[in-house]
C-alpha cells in the first residue's frame, strides 16, 4: 500500500514536470513567432532606400546653390556698405559727444568761476581792505554821491547777474547737448551692431551653401570621372537628351575627355547624320545600323531605331570600338580639335562624310 502511493506521487509528480515543459516550449515558440512577426512587418514597413541623386539633380542643385551664392553676395555688399556707412557714423557721433562734453566742462568751469568772481565781489562791496560800509557813509558828503554809488552797486550787481545768468544757460545748453547725443551715440552703436549681425548671419550663410556647392561638385566631378554608361545615362534631364548634352553623354560612356572640342566635334556629327531629332531613327542620333534586342529597322541602309536611350547609347559604343573606327577613337582621346574628329569620321566607312563645314 505504502508503495503505490509513492508510485502514485511519482507519477504525478512527473506529469507536472512534463507539462510545465510542455508549457515552457510553447511559450518560447510564441516569443519567436512573435519576434519574426515583428521583423516581418518592420521590414515590410521599412521605406525604400531613396535613389541616388542624378547628374542632372546635381548639376540642378549647383546652379541653384550658386544663384543663392550670386544673391548672399549682392547682400553681403550691399551690408558690408551698411557697416561701413554706419561705423562712419558712430565715429562722427563719438568725435561730436567728445566736443560737446568738453564745451560741457568748459561751461561749468565758466560758471564756477563767474560765481567765485560774484561771492569775491560781493565780499568787496561789503568790505575793501580796513574799509566798511560805515567808513564809505562817513565819507559822502551829498546825495549824489549817494546815488552815484548806489547806482555803480546796482550796475554791478545787474551785470553780475547777467553774466551768471549766462554761464548758467551755456551749462544747460551743454548738458541738453550731452544727452542728445548721447543718445545718439547708443542709436548709432545700435544700429552698427545690428548690421554687424546681419553680417555674420550673410556671412554663415554664405559659407553654408559654400559648403553644399563644393559637396555638390565634388559628386558631379566623381560621376563624370566614373565614366562609363551608367554616368552617361544620369546625365539625362527628366530621362531626356539634347543634342549637347547626348554629346556629352556619349563621350561621358566612352570615358573620352569631355572637351569643347570633342563635344562641339560630336554635335556636329549628330547634325550631319540627323537621328532621332530629325528622322525617326529613335534613340540613334549617329544612324548606326548595329542590332540590338527589339530595335527595329528604319532605312534600306540598316539603320536602327531604338527602345532606349540606353540601348542606342550601347549599340553606339558597340560600333566605335568594333575595330573599324581607330582613327576616330584616337582623335576623340586627344580631345583637343574637332575637325580632326571630323576628318576622321569623314575617312572611315562610317558613311557620313567630313563635316567640317558644320564646325
Amino acid at each position: 500500500m505504502i508503495h503505490l502511493e509513492h508510485t502514485t506521487h511519482i507519477q504525478t509528480r512527473h506529469s507536472a514536470s512534463s507539462l510545465a515543459r510542455r508549457l515552457i516550449a510553447a511559450a518560447a515558440g510564441l516569443v519567436v513567432a512573435v519576434a519574426a512577426a515583428l521583423m516581418l512587418a518592420a521590414a515590410v514597413a521599412a521605406p525604400p532606400a531613396a535613389a541616388a541623386p542624378s547628374l542632372f539633380q546635381l548639376q540642378k542643385e549647383a546652379k541653384r546653390a550658386r544663384a543663392e551664392m550670386a544673391t548672399l553676395q549682392e547682400d553681403l555688399q550691399a551690408v558690408g556698405q551698411k557697416v561701413v556707412d554706419a561705423q562712419a557714423r558712430l565715429d562722427e557721433v563719438n568725435q561730436r559727444l567728445n566736443l560737446t562734453r568738453r564745451e560741457l566742462r568748459r561751461a561749468e568751469q565758466d560758471l564756477d568761476l563767474q560765481r567765485a568772481i560774484l561771492a569775491k565781489r560781493a565780499a568787496i562791496l561789503y568790505k575793501t581792505g580796513d574799509f566798511d560800509w560805515l567808513d564809505i557813509l562817513s565819507s559822502i558828503q551829498s546825495l549824489a554821491d549817494i546815488d552815484t554809488l548806489r547806482s555803480l552797486q546796482r550796475a554791478i550787481a545787474d551785470q553780475d547777474r547777467k553774466t551768471e545768468n549766462e554761464a548758467q544757460v551755456l551749462a544747460r545748453e551743454a548738458r541738453r547737448l550731452e544727452r542728445e547725443v548721447e543718445k545718439e551715440h547708443e542709436e548709432a552703436v545700435v544700429a552698427e551692431r545690428e548690421v554687424q549681425q546681419q553680417k555674420i548671419e550673410l556671412d554663415q550663410k554664405l559659407a553654408e551653401r559654400t559648403a553644399i556647392l563644393q559637396d555638390v561638385t565634388k559628386r558631379i566631378k566623381k560621376i563624370l570621372a566614373s565614366g562609363g554608361l551608367g554616368a552617361a545615362l544620369a546625365m539625362s534631364k527628366n530621362g531626356q537628351f539634347t543634342q549637347l548634352s547626348w554629346a556629352k553623354a556619349l563621350l561621358v560612356a566612352m570615358r573620352f575627355p569631355v572637351t569643347a572640342d570633342n563635344v562641339a566635334a560630336v554635335t556636329a556629327w549628330e547634325m550631319a547624320e540627323g537621328g532621332h531629332w530629325y528622322n525617326t531613327a529613335y534613340y540613334n542620333p549617329l544612324n548606326t545600323t548595329q542590332s540590338m534586342p527589339g530595335a527595329t529597322i528604319f532605312n534600306s541602309v540598316g539603320v536602327k531605331a531604338y527602345t532606349s536611350w540606353k540601348q542606342g547609347l550601347e549599340a553606339t559604343m558597340i560600333t566605335l570600338k568594333n575595330g573599324y573606327y581607330g582613327g576616330i577613337l584616337d582623335a576623340l582621346k586627344r580631345g583637343n580639335d574637332s575637325e580632326a574628329v571630323a576628318r576622321a569620321v569623314g575617312a572611315s566607312p562610317w558613311g557620313t562624310g567630313d563635316f567640317s563645314r558644320l564646325l
